[in-house]
């Protein structure tokens, strides 16, 4: 026990005095300890600061609104943008169908991804390498560059001349949910590719050994993906379904080409943002006279935006307080080996 902490302090002095070579590797350490908790913080602020600019004038009073000797703190809080957000969005039929919707294409786009993954992870044949070529394309070539293929498909919509044999002619799916809902469940929805890859790198990791025992014992190829292989990768899974879900339901390109609604929250408050003012004179009659507002007024049109945007993103706020400790487990699992 002596003998150890002698050993000890001899690396930490040398012949009476400090170790040089110690004290500048502890020195570096503190460094870079400082630096990254300094960088974080710093980071961490750049991105809260919108928030929270956003979160004080939405919670204002609107009587308070624009003082200069308020900054961070309101000097009175009042739930009027609040109100006036509200009906402004149809948030109550809006939510319902944002998250339905959502949830649906989440559930679609994790299923054929994890399929599809678990096909280019597991499965060899002729041309494999150049369909996953064709996966990292699409996550590649914006989507803004195939709009008018998309549309034109969906306006005229015909599966392998099925659909005009029986009917004469082809259907028009533009203006329903069943477009993105094809979208998501065939690997081209809000960054199917992603999801692809995401999943590929996760099952390169698992043991081959562990299907192959699960088929020797008798299990089919479901029965072996379902029970064995998805336990495997839940935390990726976790990761592919939040993603899917956050970036569908921020999603404005897809809905508003294929199937454009007032009650989708994210797509109607992008265009009610330029006309604010006409937005608060069309509910004004709907606001109880208690939160009555003045809709000429600049800041109170921008605080009743700013509680638009705090109604809007409050359900993946949420969403995150619930999954976020399982998402940055499948963050860090998520493709960081292969074959």
């Amino acid at each position: 026990m002596t003998n150890n902490r002698k050993s000890k302090q001899d690396k930490v002095t040398l012949n009476g005095r400090y170790n040089p070579l110690v004290l500048r590797k502890k020195s570096l350490q503190i460094v870079a300890v400082l630096f990254r908790y300094t960088l974080l913080i710093c980071l961490g602020f750049v991105i809260l600061i919108p928030i929270l600019h956003t979160l004080k004038d939405a919670v204002t009073d609107q009587s308070a609104l624009g003082l200069k000797n308020s900054v961070w703190v309101p000097p009175a809080i009042s739930a009027q943008s609040f109100v006036t957000a509200g009906h402004i969005l149809k948030f109550n039929k809006g939510i319902l169908f944002s998250l339905g919707n959502t949830a649906v294409l989440a559930l679609l786009q994790t299923l054929c991804a994890s399929l599809a993954a678990y096909s280019f992870a597991r499965l060899r044949f002729k041309g494999s390498n150049l369909l996953f070529g064709l996966v990292i394309f699409t996550i590649i070539v914006p989507s803004q560059s195939i709009m008018l293929a998309q549309y034109i498909s969906f306006r005229n919509f015909d599966f392998l001349g099925i659909i005009k044999l029986i009917t004469g002619q082809p259907i028009n799916l533009v203006g329903s949910t069943v477009a993105i809902y094809i979208l998501a469940a065939t690997g081209m929805g809000v960054k199917g590719g992603l999801y692809i890859y995401i999943l590929r790198q996760s099952y390169r990791q698992l043991p081959v050994s562990i299907e192959e025992a699960a088929y020797v014992d008798g299990a089919g190829f479901l029965k072996t993906f379902f029970q064995i292989v998805i336990p495997g990768v839940s935390a990726s899974l976790t990761t592919v379904g939040v993603l899917s879900f956050v970036w569908n339901y921020s999603d404005v390109y897809f809905i508003s080409l294929l199937s454009p609604t007032d009650l989708h929250l994210p797509l109607r408050l992008v265009r009610i943002q330029n006309n604010m003012r006409w937005a608060i004179l069309d509910v004004e009659k709907l606001i109880p006279s208690r939160y009555i507002v003045q809709a000429e007024s600049p800041v109170v049109q921008t605080a009743v935006a700013s509680a638009c945007a705090i109604l809007v993103i409050l359900p993946l706020l949420i969403l995150y307080l619930f999954v976020q400790k399982r998402f940055v487990q499948g963050v860090e699992r998520s493709g960081l080996g292969g074959d």
